[in-house]
C-alpha cells in the first residue's frame, strides 16, 4: 500500500505542478462557457441589424396587416423586420435584377405571396442562405397568422374578437421536487445540465488520455524498468489511475471555489441574475461521483491500450475504440435532456460507460429514486472491478513489450495467463 501512496504522489504531483494544469484550470471554465454561450451571443450579436424584407404580395391582402405581427425590436429599440412593398407587376418585369441583388447580398430576403395565398397557396422564400431554419420558421408563423385571421375575418367574424380569441397564451414552468416543487425556466435547466454534461465529458476524455499518455511516455523512455524494479505493475497501474484521478479532482475543487467567486460577485452586482441561478448542492457531490466513475472506467482501458502501444501514433488508432465509448453517450445525453424519464433512459443510466453521463443528467433533471441510483453506482463499481483486472492483465505483459504493437490475439493470450 505504501507504494501505491508513492506512485499516486508522484503522479500527482507531476500533473498539478505544470503549465498545463494551470492555464487548463483557469481557461478551462471560460471555454466551457464560450462553447455553450458562443453561438447565441455571436446569433445575439448578428441580430443587431435590421432585416430587410421585400415582400411581392399577389393577393394584395396581406402585406397591409404584416407590419402588426412583424413588431419584434432590436436590443436598441428599433424594428428587427423592415418590410419593403414590391409591387407584382415591376418584380414580373424585373426578376433578373432582383436575383442578381440578392446574389451580391444587395437584398436579404425576397418574400412571394401568391394571390391563393388564404385557399393554400405557398409562400415562397428567396435569399443567398437558407440555413436560418429559426427565422424562415418565425416568418412562416408570422405570415400564417395575417393569414388565420383574414380567413376569420372572410368568415365574418369580428376583427376585435379575433383579436380576443386569438391572444397568444404564455407558459411558466414549476418543476416538481422531492417535498415541494420549484419555478425553473427551461432554458435554465438546459444550460444547466449541458454545462455540467460538457465538464463530465470534455475531463473524463482528458484525464483518461492523460493516463494513457503517461504509460506510453514511460514505456519508451524506459522509466517504467526502474520503476517496476521497486514495485509492481498492478501498483503502478493503479498510482497513476488514482494519481491522475486526483489531479482531477483538485481542479474540480479549484473551478467550484472559482465558480462560487463568481456567484458573489454576480449576487451582489445583478441579484435577478443570481435569482435564477439555483443549483443543488447534491448536484457538486453526485458531479464527483459520476467523474470518478467515469474516470476509472475509461482510464483503465486507456492504461492498457497505452501499454500495448510503442508509438504516440499507435496509441491514437487504438484508443479510438475508448473514445467512441466516450462519445456515444454523450451524443444520446441529448435524448435524455428532452426526455429523462423515458425507459430508453433509464435502461442506458444502469449500463457501464453509459451512467456515468446519462445518470448524472437525470439527477438533475428529474432526480430518480435513489435506489436507482445506488443500483447504478453498484453496477458501475463492479464494471470498474472487472475492467481493472482485465486490464492490469493487459499491463503487465504489454509495458514491457517493445518494438512492436501487440496483436489482438496476443492481448487475448495474455488475459488467460495467471
Amino acid at each position: 500500500m505504501q507504494k501505491i501512496i508513492k506512485i499516486i504522489k508522484r503522479e500527482f504531483i507531476s500533473k498539478v505542478l505544470t503549465k498545463g494544469f494551470l492555464v487548463g484550470t483557469i481557461l478551462g471554465p471560460i471555454f466551457m462557457i464560450g462553447v455553450s454561450l458562443g453561438p447565441a451571443f455571436f446569433l445575439s450579436f448578428s441580430e443587431q441589424k435590421a432585416l430587410e424584407i421585400e415582400v411581392v404580395d399577389e393577393s394584395g391582402i396581406i402585406f397591409n396587416q404584416m407590419s402588426s405581427v412583424f413588431d419584434d425590436t432590436l436590443d436598441n429599440g428599433e424594428r428587427r423586420f423592415v418590410l419593403i412593398p414590391v409591387q407584382p407587376s415591376y418584380y414580373q418585369q424585373n426578376k433578373e435584377k432582383f436575383r442578381n441583388k440578392i446574389e451580391k447580398g444587395a437584398s436579404q430576403i425576397l418574400l412571394l405571396i401568391p394571390e391563393n395565398i388564404t385557399s393554400g397557396g405557398q409562400i415562397i422564400y428567396i435569399s443567398k442562405s437558407v440555413s436560418s431554419l429559426d427565422l424562415i420558421q418565425l416568418i412562416r408563423r408570422k405570415i400564417n397568422d395575417v393569414v388565420n385571421k383574414i380567413r376569420l375575418q372572410q368568415a365574418g367574424f369580428d376583427p376585435q374578437k379575433i383579436k380576443n380569441l386569438t391572444t397568444r397564451v404564455e407558459i411558466k414552468t414549476i418543476k416538481v421536487t422531492k417535498g415541494g416543487e420549484a419555478e425553473k425556466g427551461m432554458g435554465q435547466e438546459f444550460f444547466t445540465s449541458f454545462i455540467f454534461l460538457l465538464i463530465l465529458y470534455m475531463t473524463i476524455i482528458f484525464y483518461g488520455a492523460a493516463v494513457m499518455r503517461g504509460v506510453l511516455e514511460e514505456k519508451t523512455s524506459k522509466i517504467v524498468e526502474v520503476l517496476l524494479s521497486s514495485s509492481s505493475s498492478f501498483q503502478l497501474m493503479m498510482g497513476k489511475l488514482f494519481g491522475v484521478g486526483s489531479a482531477g479532482l483538485v481542479q474540480y475543487g479549484l473551478w467550484t471555489i472559482m465558480a462560487l467567486g463568481i456567484f458573489f460577485i454576480v449576487s451582489a452586482s445583478s441579484p435577478i441574475i443570481a435569482e435564477n441561478i439555483s443549483v443543488s448542492p447534491l448536484v457538486f457531490v453526485f458531479f464527483i461521483v459520476f467523474f470518478l466513475l467515469g474516470f476509472f472506467q475509461f482510464s483503465t482501458l486507456y492504461a492498457a491500450v497505452g501499454s500495448v502501444c510503442s508509438s504516440q501514433e499507435d496509441a491514437q488508432a487504438l484508443s479510438m475504440p475508448v473514445t467512441i465509448l466516450i462519445i456515444i453517450p454523450f451524443i444520446i445525453s441529448f435524448t435524455v435532456i428532452s426526455d429523462p424519464t423515458s425507459q430508453l433512459a433509464r435502461t442506458l443510466s444502469f449500463l457501464p460507460f453509459f451512467t456515468p453521463m446519462l445518470m448524472f443528467l437525470r439527477i438533475i433533471l428529474v432526480t430518480p429514486p435513489a435506489s436507482e441510483i445506488i443500483f447504478a453506482i453498484l453496477i458501475n463499481l463492479i464494471s470498474i472491478l472487472f475492467f481493472t483486472w482485465i486490464s492490469s492483465k493487459i499491463y503487465r505483459i504489454g509495458i514491457l513489450m517493445y518494438g512492436k504493437r501487440a496483436t489482438l490475439p496476443e492481448v487475448f493470450k495474455w488475459l488467460r495467463y495467471k
